[in-house]
This record gives C-alpha cells, structure tokens and sequence, in this order.
C-alpha cells in the first residue's frame, strides 16, 4: 500500500539505486576502455571482473538491506507489509542488471569514440544521485517501521545499528569498485601495451 501524495515520488526509490548502479557500470567501462576498444565488450577478463563485482558487491548489499531492513529500503513510501517476499528478485535483477547495462551502453560509446560522453553520463549520474540524497535526506537518516516513521516515531539512523552497518557497506563498496577498477585499468593498460 503507497501512502496518499507520495505517488509522484516513489519512482525517486528505483532512481537512488539504480543511478549510482548504472554509474557504476559507465565508470567500469571507461576503466577497461582498450580492451573494449580491441576486443569488444565482453572480452574477457574485464567482463568476468564486472560480473564478479555485480555478484560478489551488489548483490549481496541489495539483498541484506532489502531483506533486513525493508522500510528503510523502500525509504517510507512503500509498506514491505504489503509487497511479497519474492518481490526480491526483480529488485536483485534490476541492481545487478542495470550495472551491467550501463557497462554495455558505456561500451557502445567508446566504440562508436564517443568517450567522453560515457565518462560525462556517469559523472552526471553521480552528481543527480547526490542531489538526491540530499533532497531525501530526512528519509535516508531515519529508521523504524513504516507506520513508526508516519507516526513520526522513527530513530536517527546513528541511534540504531542499520547505521553503522551502512557505514561498513559503504566503506566495503568503496573498497570493492576501487578494486575492480583498478584491475580493469590495469588490463586495460595491458592492451595498449601489446
């Protein structure tokens, strides 16, 4: 059940994630740009690395917030109460998928030589993911249940432990997309040295 007036924002859920998902895929790409160049996109070990990062980061964040912590998830505009325990699988699908894709439309570019464009999508993505938290801020910095953060119930986000388990997600995330964009620069390299 969506609550009243909050229609016109609940698409701003399926941006926050998938925004800095499909950043992700347009920043992997320009990483591994020569080996994309020579070989294509899915040339291998750069792809593997890009799937390896969905399966081994992504998925496994996307699946403990959405199943640990529901609300917070669904930031408030949406009850989990009333959204089915399967409803998991489009949501790991589109996480993992959309980085992917913007890997893929990143690729497309920079064999068609239209880098910079890539480059600037995924930096203006970022930027848009940014002015989104701000603007969602109060949600984002707030946990409980849906009905406690409607009654105006809920915790500071530092008050509970979903806050400092965002911090060690963030700080794991930031390790891993460091990680793998390193690796792919440095196979990328490899090619332009061939």
């Amino acid at each position: 059940m969506i609550p009243r007036g909050s229609c016109d924002r609940l698409p701003l859920i399926v941006v926050l994630g998938l925004l800095f998902n499909l950043s992700l895929g347009l920043g992997f790409s320009q990483c591994a740009r020569d080996r994309i160049r020579v070989d294509g996109p899915f040339a291998t070990p750069a792809f593997i690395l890009l799937l390896l990062f969905v399966g081994l980061a992504t998925a496994p964040a996307t699946l403990y917030l959405y199943l640990a912590h529901p609300a917070w998830s669904w930031l408030y505009l949406v009850d989990p109460e009333h959204v089915p325990g399967l409803a998991v699988v489009p949501v790991l699908v589109a996480q993992g998928g959309i980085v992917v894709l913007g890997w893929y439309g990143g690729a497309r570019l920079i064999r068609a030589d239209k880098t910079p464009v890539g480059l600037y999508s995924a930096v203006g993505g970022l930027a848009l993911l940014a002015i989104l938290v701000l603007v969602l801020h109060a949600r984002l910095g707030a946990y409980g249940s849906y009905a406690a953060y409607h009654e105006g119930h809920a915790a500071g986000l530092l008050q509970v432990k979903l806050g400092y388990v965002l911090m060690a997600l963030a700080l794991a995330m930031i390790v891993a997309t460091g990680y793998t964009g390193l690796e792919l620069l440095r196979d990328s390299r490899r090619v332009r040295a061939r």
